[in-house]
């Protein structure tokens, strides 16, 4: 990786791909200056397309796997970032440049706030005011005494430079964190290195934009949420990154504003250099760099396949999802932000099948909920998916979740997590309780609870409903008495039982993600074995079979909330096994609604059951490829990066 963060723009590929500059200085006090202005995105589009052919590449085309985080197809030139600022040496001053050093440190640190603001401006009027908090807690630490005060005393106490004391303090808190014994701690030892490299990058005035141009694809090792964001503004095409992935701020955040970005390259830095053509397929989770004719071709084909489908979905958001039998399939959205609500119309949900309070942690940077700001994040929700249900999942927290633990635990996936955590803190598990309650008088509310094991800890969950009921009526609240309650299954001792869970539940939602880990015994964010994760394999599925008629003989509905649900190829296998609802990230919907009118119900059921009597993974996606080319074969030819295969265009 280059020590250089900037993107060198010296090649034919790059200059093809160059636009009218926008205004370089994120730290202008307008956040709606030209950098947030409409650009054509035909002209745009276009210059893409001459990318590739712009420059003859030197080096031989390489196909780079990682996880695609947040959809969609960019092309254009790659452009190296390095988010770490280089290493600062110390710098001896003499006592009459001290002051001075300090005064340079103050200026520094005044960009950086105005700096923040801007990011926190363009977050809060894009994704709303609880994905700022992170911002807010990262401006604050500018002015925290023990950061702050600490960098001015080593400058004045011991004569050095300002980059240096800035890295010395930051790195000893920074150490401190990362060597803590919970996931929080480790969080917040991130948002002091994104501190760090903002505060040494206005030392040296550096700009973070001046360099990008708008259409780049930037590769970096890793990138800060606020990175992210400003990068939005240069109209930048995606981001490749080395780390990473689903669950991060950096994903969430690319997610939300709809930036195409494929995290968990491992070393995809080392791949490329600034200016070479690439294409990034946020959808299938790969990347092209130096693509051949062939691979171009392909892309070219499949971007615009990508494109016609994106033109449809209003149409198809206005069409029943029901099979070509005429039997009705549920199709809910999996939200992270209250501003996603916006979606659900646009793209055919039928409301929200999980709302996931943890990113509100996340995005606060903190490991408190306040009643009043969680009951108000809820009627928000509640209100606007209104006359539709709303599905609260209650706190995950563990695993891959922050957490502050007093300890640290050697296996977080098979520790303290869930509903584990929740009935060990009441108090926590109360106030998530009485803000949906209260909220369930705005809409129609559905309450989820993760990570069950145990029946008691079913029961005890009710018990604790029922109480925070009887002190909602003290108080003469208004509430629905009558909200639903309902568990994640994503623990295989629940799907082998899922017989008895269903007669004390109201509705069943599958975890696929945690699930296929338990299944296989495989972590997924484990480069070494993360090619045995997969949710196509048939022990996998007989668990959501068993599950199902387990559900379907109690009379309770069903879902699926993972991320299988939002694979259009995963459809009418879940549908076959008798899942009749998937709740997907809403711009998965309208090709998952597509395969659900193309078949019959029937032919799903014997789909699947063709599935369970399989050896392998591998097995099951053949035959599904295969069943899918004779029945939705426009679906396979985007699905499918060769169009000869999928049947041709």
């Amino acid at each position: 990786m280059p020590s250089s963060r900037k993107c060198l723009p010296g090649r034919a590929a790059f200059e093809a791909f160059a636009m009218p500059e926008f205004s370089p200085d994120v730290s202008a006090s307008d956040s709606s200056a030209s950098a947030d202005e409409p650009v054509d995105v035909e002209d745009v589009d276009e210059e893409a397309e001459d990318v590739l052919s712009a420059r003859a590449p030197d080096r031989e085309e390489q196909v780079l796997d990682g996880i695609g985080v947040a959809p969609g197809i960019a092309i254009g030139p790659a452009c190296l970032y390095a988010a770490d600022a280089p290493e600062v040496n110390p710098r001896s001053l003499k006592e009459d440049a001290i002051e001075k050093e300090v005064q340079r440190f103050e200026e520094a640190v005044e960009r950086a706030e105005h700096e923040l603001e801007t990011v926190i401006s363009i977050t809060r009027q894009k994704l709303g005011e609880d994905s700022a908090g992170i911002f807010e807690a990262q401006r604050l630490m500018l002015r925290d005494e023990a950061l702050y005060g600490a960098v001015v005393e080593h400058i004045r106490s011991d004569a050095v430079n300002a980059g240096f004391a800035i890295e010395s303090v930051l790195r000893h808190h920074r150490q401190r964190m990362e060597a803590g014994p919970n996931e929080y701690l480790r969080e917040r030892a991130a948002d002091l290195s994104d501190v760090q490299n903002r505060l040494i990058r206005h030392l040296r005035r550096e700009h973070l934009l001046a360099s990008f141009k708008p259409g780049s694809i930037v590769f970096a090792e890793n990138l800060s949420a606020a990175d992210v964001v400003l990068f939005s503004r240069r109209r930048l095409r995606g981001f490749a990154i080395d780390h990473g992935g689903s669950t991060s701020h950096v994903s969430i955040i690319a997610r939300a504003l709809g930036l195409p970005t494929v995290a968990g390259l491992g070393k995809a830095t080392d791949a490329v250099e600034s200016g070479d053509p690439v294409v990034l397929d946020g959808l299938r989770g790969e990347v092209v760099a130096r693509p051949s004719e062939a691979h171009r071709e392909r892309y070219h084909a499949r971007r615009e396949r990508y494109k016609r489908q994106q033109a449809e979905q209003k149409d198809l958001a206005s069409l029943p999802s029901q099979t070509a039998d005429g039997t009705h399939v549920k199709l809910s959205a999996n939200v992270e932000f209250s501003q996603e609500v916006a979606l659900l119309e646009e793209y055919g949900a039928e409301g929200i099948g999980l709302f996931r309070t943890e990113v509100l942690l996340m995005m606060r940077g903190d490991v408190t909920l306040s009643a009043e700001s969680t009951f108000e994040t809820y009627k928000d929700v509640v209100e606007r998916t209104a006359p539709q249900t709303t599905t609260l999942r209650l706190l995950d927290l563990g695993g891959d979740k922050l957490l502050p633990l007093a300890h640290r635990e050697e296996n977080p996936f098979l520790g303290w997590r869930g509903i584990r955590v929740l009935l060990d803190k009441p108090d926590l598990l109360k106030t998530q309780l009485r803000a949906i309650l209260r909220a369930s008088a705005f809409g129609p509310v559905r309450i989820l609870a993760p990570m069950i094991t145990h029946m008691d800890e079913v029961r005890q969950l009710r018990a604790a409903l029922e109480e925070v009921k009887s002190e909602l009526r003290a108080e003469d609240r208004r509430f629905d008495a009558d909200v639903p309650l309902g568990i994640m299954v994503e623990v295989p001792a629940v799907a082998l039982r899922a017989g008895v869970f269903a007669e004390e539940v109201d509705f069943f939602s599958i975890g696929t993600n945690d699930l296929t880990q338990y299944v296989l015994a495989t972590d997924r964010g484990n480069d070494l074995v993360a090619h045995e994760y997969s949710e196509f394999h048939p022990a996998v599925l007989a668990l959501i079979k068993r599950t199902a008629s387990a559900a379907q003989a109690a009379g309770i509905p069903i879902s699926v909330c993972g991320e299988v649900a939002g694979d259009a190829r995963a459809t009418p296998l879940l549908i076959g096994l008798g899942v009749d609802e998937l709740s997907a990230s809403p711009t998965f919907l309208p090709e998952i609604k597509h395969v659900v009118r193309a078949v019959n119900r029937s032919e799903m059921r014997a789909l699947a059951g063709s599935a369970l009597s399989m050896h392998s993974a591998a097995e099951v996606t053949a035959r599904v490829d295969e069943w899918l080319r004779t029945r939705a074969a426009d679906i396979m030819r985007f699905l499918d990066p060769d169009p000869e295969a999928a049947g041709g265009d």
